[in-house]
C-alpha cells in the first residue's frame, strides 16, 4: 500500500462547510447525522483497538471514512495513517500511541459535536 495521499486540513475539527454541504442545509438533519456519528464512532474505535492484524486496515478505514463523512478532517486524517501504518502489530508502544492519539481526537471531536 502507498502513503496517505488526502490533503484535509488537520487543524479543522470539524467541518461546517463540509457538513452543510452534505446535509443540504438542513440543520436538524445534521444534528441526527452527527448524533448516529457519536454513537457510532466510539466502537469503531474499539474494533481497531481490539483487531487482530488481518482486521486493522478495515477497521481504521471503517474509522476514517465515517469521520470524512461528516467533515472531522483532524480525526479523519489520523485514522488514514493508522490504517496505513506498517508494523503496527509488532510494535506496541506504536499500536499504544496511534490508539491514544485517535481516542485524543475522537473526544475533541465528541467535545465539539456535544457544543455544537
Amino acid at each position: 500500500m502507498g502513503a496517505p495521499q488526502s490533503n484535509w486540513n488537520e487543524d479543522v475539527v470539524l467541518d461546517p462547510d463540509h457538513l452543510r454541504g452534505f446535509s443540504g442545509g438542513d440543520r436538524d438533519f445534521e444534528t441526527q447525522i452527527l448524533a448516529v456519528f457519536a454513537d457510532k464512532a466510539p466502537g469503531y474505535l474499539a474494533d481497531l483497538s481490539s483487531a487482530g492484524e488481518t482486521d486493522w486496515r478495515s477497521s481504521a478505514h471503517k474509522l476514517k471514512g465515517a469521520a470524512r463523512s461528516i467533515g472531522a478532517w483532524r480525526l479523519a486524517r489520523e485514522a488514514e495513517r493508522a490504517e496505513h501504518q506498517d508494523g503496527i502489530h509488532e510494535d506496541d508502544t506504536l499500536k499504544t500511541r496511534v490508539l491514544q492519539e485517535l481516542d485524543s481526537r475522537l473526544q475533541q471531536l465528541l467535545d465539539t459535536i456535544k457544543n455544537r
